[in-house]
């Protein structure tokens, strides 16, 4: 058997260590962040009552939110402290249909067709190592929905000019970059210990003292990819102008925006 570059499972039980010690830094910035106005225009969509679940749901900031607003929600989080500080905020504001659990979403620990509606906000997905196990989380939140329920997963974009041609020519450049060096280490029989294509470091900016934080940064065409091939989940890819309704139709620039909406519809 051919030796592979990497071993995927050591990586992604790697990344999901650091970025669990990153997330644990940030507990006290997220407790006291507000709903942001995409996900209060989708919420004031959906019918009130609905059981909703809240993946990386961090310090409660989008669950016990949504909870006031009239949704039973269940978050769940990989990271300990933040999964106790969501519960504590969730005391202390009076949101009583807000719970919370630590988990993992490639593993979600709840029966199939369970929930009405699942959220993925705030690049949750990207702290997810590994393409395969990013469609395994995929799969995991249409396995829990209900039949007619929705998905909203917000991602990053690789391909965002807000900060010029260069930046995402320079991701383009650097994953082409590892993949050679991926293919060489097969070829020699190494190990490859680097970053994977798409993967990387980001400096906390949120709380002083907060480790890095590791992401991944997909295409639409990447993210397309992830997505069931078959008849029972119509998948549509959105910017937040056009989810808050400030761009009717069609937005030529969704794909090269920061923020891409992943919105997946279970039939």
């Amino acid at each position: 058997m051919t030796r592979q570059a990497i071993d995927e499972e050591k990586y992604y039980k790697r990344i999901k260590n650091l970025n669990i010690a990153h997330y644990a830094g940030e507990t006290s910035y997220y407790a006291a962040a507000p709903l942001r106005k995409v996900e209060r225009k989708i919420l004031d969509d959906l019918p009130r009552g609905a059981k909703i679940l809240d993946l990386g749901c961090g310090s409660g900031r989008f669950s016990v939110n949504a909870a006031l607003h009239g949704f039973n929600v269940t978050g769940i989080d990989i990271t300990p402290q933040a999964v106790q500080e969501a519960k504590k905020k969730a005391f202390n504001e009076g949101a009583r249909d807000a719970k919370f659990i630590e988990g993992d979403m490639t593993a979600i620990p709840f029966p199939d067709e369970f929930f009405d509606y699942v959220f993925c906000p705030r690049f949750s997905i990207n702290a997810v190592a590994t393409f395969a196990k990013r469609k395994k989380a995929i799969a995991e939140m249409l396995r829990v929905i209900k039949p007619n329920g929705i998905v909203f997963v917000e991602s990053f974009n690789k391909l965002y000019v807000g900060r010029g041609l260069l930046v995402p020519l320079k991701n383009i450049l650097r994953d082409i970059w590892r993949r050679l060096m991926m293919v060489g280490c097969k070829l020699f029989g190494k190990e490859y210990s680097n970053l994977l294509p798409g993967d990387i470091v980001y400096k906390n900016n949120k709380v002083l003292g907060a480790p890095d934080g590791y992401a991944h940064l997909p295409t639409i065409f990447e993210l397309k990819s992830m997505i069931p091939d078959d008849n029972k989940v119509a998948a549509n890819f959105f910017s937040i102008p056009q989810v808050v309704g400030n761009i009717k139709g069609c937005d030529p620039f969704k794909f090269f925006r920061y923020s891409i909406w992943v919105v997946l519809a279970k039939k």
